[in-house]
């Protein structure tokens, strides 16, 4: 696509970061809107607070630990940390809905009472402060200072609404990402990548109706969602082709694996202990784990140093040097990887049109042994691909989701038309009751005095699972609230926002098993008085009414809702997630 760099004004200059903040590996992206085909990657990061780019890679860890009251992060931390204090896989906690996977992902190290947000904060903190670093490097100063940055969030798919929101509140108050008011938007992982994955494919090979599933594996999740091409040219258009899926079985449980196998291997041993430990878990996860085949022989091994130990040739110990079988690997491997492959092949059954190709994506994505055992075990028709750069596909898709909101005519390269709704969204309202339609429902139905009739109280699915969601298709949903006028007028209004993640038909009535995604309050302090419909109620009382609508626009990975009378927009809608 040629992009008109001249239509760009200086006044649209900006500068769009993308963050990808992962279970192990956190990465970060950024361009600027007039050299918007040069997206630049950080691979130089900080090993200590003195020397602030030392350590070459394409993502940094995403773990902490406290030295006092001064939180080191990432290639910062000393080796001479102790390993219990280390904190890792913190991210996962921000979704309680994980419900007992909550146990075996609990975040370790001494976190001295901190929550949650304060971990993803102090991180995301560094994080920008580094990022702010090299872009003074590489742009200048003034120019940092007087151009606007963006940023953009990549979160799991499968995170509930409330742990998104987590993340962005921690985005918001980190310490080091200027201009607090600079726009934070939200984008699935697998919808970044698969904006930079789509984008990357052989145009000359890719016909409309073609579609692709795109498998996000990660360090902690994997996340998996088909788009169909519904239009080639001026930009790819594409839609999803069926709610996506995802699971907890990202290559951090790889991790746990081989710890777990270590220990009782070779744990009883005088000399191991944590230093041993870390530096073995560094070279699987460096160099073993990226290495590994399918194709590999059973008595193939791989070197892990294990220095201080004696040699024991029965286990496999020479030199100071663990002989880590393929087949030990294979036993490590091959739990987690069927987890991965029956969400392919459960995403494939759910799609009602042919998968063309499966796109592998993320830093488990980039698996050889992933990619063979995935291609060995789903039709031979379906091409298994894994594009270039495949372990910073997230971070590049979202600053070129950045890039398209900044200036969606000039720089949009890939269009997610229509989106599935993964779960029933409504509102719960009372109407009048009505016995062919409410009657196994009748005895929560009550008499209305203002109205002077029975009614029942309902939900209002506005969106049902498996819908087209769009971006560009806002959701309105009309009601009227109603107080007695001697209270006077209006103030904040609030009402609740029901979700039904449920394999089953929207239900009529409430039940335990919808949840309550968020509550919305609104303040209509500001409406006229003259605007306010005055009625006299069956009962003889007056009241105030006002009908109001509210709109929801449903993005990648959050929602704006905005309050409209007649036809007046008012940006006094507040969401609280819960």
């Amino acid at each position: 696509m040629d992009i008109e760099f001249e239509d760009l004004t200086i006044h649209d200059r900006k500068i769009i970061v993308g963050i990808d903040f992962g279970t192990t590996f956190s990465g970060v992206a950024w361009a600027e809107t007039q050299r918007a085909d040069r997206r630049s990657a950080i691979t130089s990061w900080p090993v200590s607070k003195t020397i602030l780019a030392g350590e070459t890679s394409e993502k940094v860890p995403t773990r902490l630990w406290y030295n006092g009251k001064k939180a080191e992060w990432g290639f910062t931390i000393p080796p001479s940390a102790p390993a219990e204090e280390i904190i890792e896989w913190f991210k996962l906690e921000l979704d309680d809905s994980l419900g007992s996977m909550q146990s075996q992902i609990r975040s370790v190290g001494a976190r001295g009472g901190r929550k949650v947000e304060t971990l993803v904060t102090d991180y995301i903190s560094a994080l920008g402060e580094h990022l702010m670093y090299t872009l003074k490097q590489k742009l200048g100063e003034p120019v940092v200072k007087s151009v606007d940055i963006e940023f953009v969030v990549t979160v799991p798919a499968i995170w509930s609404d409330l742990a998104k929101e987590r993340t962005r509140l921690a985005c918001r108050v980190a310490k080091s990402l200027p201009k607090s008011n600079a726009p934070i938007h939200m984008i699935s992982e697998p919808e970044a990548a698969a904006i930079y994955a789509l984008h990357g494919l052989d145009p000359h090979g890719l016909k409309v109706n073609d579609c692709f599933l795109v498998c996000d594996a990660g360090g902690g999740t994997v996340d998996l969602i088909a788009y169909t091409i519904t239009k080639l040219k001026p930009v790819l258009e594409v839609e999803e082709a069926t709610a996506g899926t995802g699971g907890l079985c990202g290559s951090s449980f790889l991790n746990r694996r081989f710890v777990s196998f270590l220990k009782n291997r070779i744990g009883h041993l005088d000399g191991f202990d944590d230093e041993l430990l870390a530096e073995a878990v560094d070279k699987f996860e460096k160099t073993v784990k990226r290495q590994f085949t399918a194709n590999a022989r059973p008595n193939d091994s791989f070197a892990i140093p294990v220095g201080g130990l004696q040699d024991k040739p029965e286990l496999g110990i020479r030199r100071g040097r663990f002989a880590l079988k393929a087949s030990d690997l294979h036993a490590i491997f091959e739990p987690v990887v069927q987890e991965v492959i029956q969400l392919v092949k459960q995403q494939i059954s759910d799609c009602k049109i042919p998968i063309r190709g499966v796109l592998m994506v993320g830093g488990f994505g980039a698996s050889n042994y992933l990619k063979e055992r995935l291609r060995n075990a789903i039709d031979k028709k379906i091409i298994v691909l894994q594009p270039p750069n495949a372990w910073l596909a997230v971070v590049h898709g979202a600053v070129m989701k950045g890039l398209a909101l900044s200036a969606p005519a000039q720089l949009t390269t890939v269009r997610v038309q229509n989106r599935k709704a993964r779960k029933h969204y409504g509102m719960q309202w009372d109407t009048t009751y009505s016995d062919d339609i409410h009657r196994p429902y009748s005895a929560s139905a009550y008499y209305c005095k203002m109205d002077g009739c029975r009614k029942i109280s309902v939900m209002n699915w506005f969106i049902k699972r498996g819908d087209d969601v769009s971006e560009n298709k806002p959701y309105l949903t009309s009601f009227v609230w109603h107080i007695p006028a001697s209270q006077g007028r209006f103030g904040k209004m609030s009402l609740n926002i029901y979700a039904d993640n449920n394999n089953r038909q929207a239900v009529v009535k409430r039940d335990e098993r919808v949840a309550t995604l968020c509550r919305l309050e609104a303040d209509l302090s500001h409406i006229p008085e003259s605007e306010l419909i005055h009625h006299q109620g069956a009962d003889g009382l007056m009241y105030l009414k006002v009908r109001c609508e509210i709109e929801s626009v449903y993005m990648s990975a959050y929602t704006q809702y905005t309050l409209i009378h007649k036809n007046q927009r008012y940006n006094t809608v507040t969401a609280e997630y819960v």
